[in-house]
C-alpha cells in the first residue's frame, strides 16, 4: 500500500513539476517578447513628443515630455534616469537655486507608496528641497497619506493630462 500512495506522490509531484516548469517557460517568453516590443520601439521625434497621445507614449518619451513641458515652464532640467537614480528622473531648478526631483510614472496602474519612500530618499541624495511625483495614472490611498508628511507633491493622470493639453494649446497659439 505504502509503495502504491508513494508512486502515486511522486507523479503527481513530476505532474507538477512539469507544469510549474510550463508556466514559467510562458512567463519568461512573454517577459523577451515584452521587452523585445519596449526594445525595438524608437523614440518619437521633439515634434512628435508634441502631439502624441500622452497614453501611448513609452516611459522614456513621457520622461522626455515632462522635460520639455518644464524647460519651457522657466526651468533648468537635468535628466537623471536610469539604473540606479534612486527613482529621480528630472531635476528642476529655478533661477534662484530650488531644485526639485521629479518621478515620472507613464503607468496604468495606480502608484503605491514604495515609489513615494524611495523619492523621499532620492530628494536627500541629490539636494532637492522638494519632490513631485507625475504619473498617467492614480495614487494608492497609502502613497496620498504619506506623500504629505514628506512633502512630496502627487501629480495624477488627471492633472497631467489638463496641464500638457493646455501647455501644446499655448505653444501652437504662439507658433502662430
Amino acid at each position: 500500500m505504502s509503495v502504491i500512495i508513494g508512486s502515486w506522490l511522486a507523479r503527481v509531484n513530476n505532474q507538477g513539476k512539469a507544469k510549474q516548469k510550463k508556466n514559467g517557460a510562458k512567463k519568461e517568453l512573454t517577459k523577451r517578447n515584452h521587452k523585445t516590443e519596449k526594445q525595438s520601439r524608437k523614440p518619437l521625434s521633439d515634434q512628435e513628443l508634441l502631439t502624441a497621445d500622452i497614453d501611448s507614449l513609452s516611459g522614456p518619451d513621457f520622461e522626455r515630455l515632462m522635460e520639455a513641458y518644464y524647460r519651457d515652464k522657466g526651468y533648468q532640467v537635468e535628466r537623471v534616469g536610469g539604473s540606479g537614480d534612486n527613482e529621480v528622473d528630472l531635476i528642476l531648478q529655478d533661477k534662484k537655486g530650488y531644485k526639485i526631483a521629479v518621478q515620472c510614472k507613464r503607468w496604468k496602474k495606480n502608484v503605491g507608496n514604495d515609489i513615494v519612500l524611495r523619492l523621499k530618499a532620492g530628494k536627500q541624495v541629490y539636494g532637492c528641497y522638494d519632490a513631485w511625483i507625475v504619473t498617467t495614472s492614480h495614487f494608492t490611498k497609502t502613497a496620498i497619506e504619506i506623500a504629505g508628511p514628506l512633502n512630496i507633491t502627487l501629480i495624477n493622470g488627471a492633472q497631467v493630462h489638463d496641464m500638457i493639453r493646455r501647455w501644446r494649446k499655448e505653444k501652437a497659439k504662439n507658433m502662430s
